[in-house]
């Protein structure tokens, strides 16, 4: 019986099952489903490596199913992504060097057909392994087989923005035949996994929503698939309306099981929130922060369970950030808060002044950072400092030091004060006599 699935439902994660060099650990598995449990979240987009599989294939299949079945018993549907890059050629290894035209090769086993029967015993594996897990959502046939060096393809209805620049003609003409050739055995995969298990769905994760009809595979798939990382919101918007004529003109789903991304201008609130308004299912790049790779500008989670922003959970969770001119600004000094921080710090660093004659300044040092920590509070509580590196981590940090200088915290207090006193237009002291 053919699955049925609620794309538009769909809140997920993209996540790894083993970078190549790595043990499979059951236990970090464990504990990263657990915080996807506990952020609603619903789905993992798992990158599963061919490289991995053909040096251990038994082991393999089973740290896969075990995935499936640890992240199932957490409320997580599995959609394993089957390739990602074709390098199942058994003789002859890829080049990523750039040839004579600046591209970069076709893998070998794209150009051998002989070669195909790899990638269909592979396919038969996974099927044979995972195919009767509840667990398993859908197949994603291929993670972007029309990537390029420069995350660009050169379609004729590719929106001009992203058009960083042109190749020379005989240069595109061959990039559009070696993206045809690839193409060619993405169809291929389609048509052989399709015939090989008619239960679940199957996607291809295309770039760009614009490759959908190029690459030939609206017709072969069940569910339509795009990853978009634009970076305001009338482009994510522009995606979205284009996900949402294709997917009338198909009769098919979409899902963006690819976004959001800090370095390219593509937040995750906002990228939440514009799918969720056209009821668009999604899957965030990424689940846990600390991977190998993008760990600066993807990810919720910190192994010791810690996020990075809590605007993320929030907006996982439907809360977004009031951008409209209903918004409230705080004001921290609405109780004299301010005033008292000023006197405060007048009389903290009056103290350590007075004290300068002595040789163990550590109750001044805590004093000092005891202080810092207030203003620090009203700074963060008024959202007035950035927060990529919060006051109060640093506070933190210099309350683990040793060999702090008194002289440095002191410092410190002032630059906070000056900042605080800035943010809130602060003049004066309201009265001397406040007590603190």
């Amino acid at each position: 019986m053919k699955k049925n699935v609620d794309y538009s439902s769909l809140r997920g994660f993209n996540y790894s099952l083993q970078w190549e060099g790595e043990a499979y650990d059951h236990e970090i598995i464990e504990r990263d489903m657990t915080y996807a449990e506990r952020l609603h979240l619903n789905s993992a987009r798992v990158f599963i490596s061919y490289d991995i599989y053909r040096e251990e294939p038994g082991a393999f299949l089973t740290h896969l199913k075990d995935f499936v079945q640890t992240a199932w018993k957490h409320g997580i549907s599995s959609n394993p992504i089957m390739f990602t890059g074709f390098r199942f050629h058994p003789d002859k290894k890829c080049s990523y060097e750039p040839d004579e035209y600046g591209l970069r090769p076709l893998s070998p086993a794209v150009e051998d057909r002989s070669a195909w029967v790899y990638a269909e015993k592979y396919i038969d594996d996974l099927i044979r392994t995972i195919g009767d897990e509840p667990g398993l959502l859908f197949w994603d046939i291929a993670n972007e087989p029309g990537y390029t060096d420069n995350f660009v393809t050169w379609y004729d209805e590719e929106p001009s923005y992203v058009q960083d620049y042109q190749l020379p003609p005989r240069h595109m003409e061959i990039l559009r035949e070696r993206q045809e050739k690839t193409w060619e055995l993405v169809r291929h995969l389609c048509r052989y996994v399709k015939e090989k298990d008619p239960v679940h769905d199957i996607g291809v994760g295309n770039i760009f929503i614009w490759e959908t009809e190029p690459s030939q595979t609206a017709e072969l798939v069940d569910v339509l698939i795009f990853h978009d990382y634009s970076a305001t919101r009338k482009r994510v918007v522009d995606s979205l309306e284009m996900a949402k004529v294709l997917s009338e003109k198909y009769g098919k789903p979409v899902v963006d099981n690819e976004m959001c991304c800090l370095c390219r201008a593509n937040p995750y609130d906002m990228a939440i929130e514009l799918h969720d308004r056209y009821h668009t299912g999604w899957y965030l790049f990424e689940l846990m922060i600390g991977s190998k790779m993008w760990n600066r500008v993807h990810g919720v989670v910190y192994p010791d369970g810690t996020v990075r922003d809590p605007s993320i959970v929030a907006a996982i969770s439907g809360f977004f950030r009031n951008r409209t001119e209903t918004a409230i600004r705080p004001d921290v000094d609405q109780e004299d808060y301010v005033t008292r921080a000023d006197i405060l710090a007048e009389r903290t660093l009056l103290r350590v002044r007075q004290s300068n004659m002595e040789s163990d300044h550590k109750r001044d040092v805590a004093d000092v950072l005891e202080c810092c920590e207030f203003i620090a509070n009203l700074l963060e509580g008024g959202e007035y400092v950035p927060m990529c590196y919060p006051p109060t981590a640093k506070i933190e940090a210099y309350r683990r030091r040793t060999d702090l200088d008194v002289e440095e915290a002191a410092d410190y207090l002032v630059e906070l004060l000056d900042t605080l006193k800035k943010a809130t237009h602060f003049i004066s002291r309201a009265y001397e006599g406040h007590r603190v």
